[in-house]
């Protein structure tokens, strides 16, 4: 059975992630923020990087490991909201003003694999006020909407993905495809 880790923020989305995951057949755990970044990655086949209050950069150096997990897990990584922003910042892109709160329609720029089935355009829960405003090196835009122009990311070279939006929520629009092609790409 596929183990996937969700880092806990303390948030009620990263309860919602874990359960989301749950009902889609996997081994979920909620694990926290100074969970050393060698026991994820033996007690792991992905990890997602979930929502929290925090801000970034400001709030970085208060989240434990986080930077570890997102630059030296070798795993699948999905970042979901202030998970984007970690994954954006950590490799180098930059955020800034963005906000977006409520049912938001996104256009569906690159399917890749982890967006699969998705597009051509959604209709997803937003909850932000900052955004990313350039994405980062090696990086490739796969989603936009009307404020913001990065709303999903893929790395070009590691199984790292990252969506503005919540897929958690039962106001995005096929939100659980995300997850099952998440859950395809820690199946290896």
């Amino acid at each position: 059975m596929v183990s996937i880790g969700v880092v806990n923020f303390g948030g009620q989305y990263n309860h919602l992630i874990y359960r989301r995951l749950i009902e889609l057949g996997v081994n979920a755990v909620l694990f926290n923020l100074l969970t050393p970044v060698d026991d994820v990655i033996r007690s792991f086949d992905g990890i997602v990087v979930s929502g929290g209050p925090q801000n970034i950069p400001e709030d970085l150096p208060k989240l434990g490991y986080v930077v570890d997990y997102v630059t030296k897990y070798p795993g699948p990584i999905l970042g979901i909201c202030l998970g984007h922003h970690i994954i954006s910042y950590v490799y180098g892109g930059k955020l800034g003003d963005g906000k977006e709160f409520g049912v938001t329609t996104i256009y569906i720029d690159d399917e890749d694999d982890i967006l699969r089935g998705l597009g051509p355009k959604a209709k997803v829960w937003e909850s932000h006020s900052r955004a990313v405003i350039k994405e980062p090196k090696g990086f490739k835009v796969l989603a936009h909407s009307d404020k913001v122009r990065v709303q999903a990311l893929a790395n070009l070279s590691k199984p790292i993905y990252s969506v503005q939006f919540h897929p958690e929520v039962t106001h995005t629009e096929r939100g659980e495809l995300v997850f099952i092609n998440f859950i395809r790409l820690c199946r290896g």
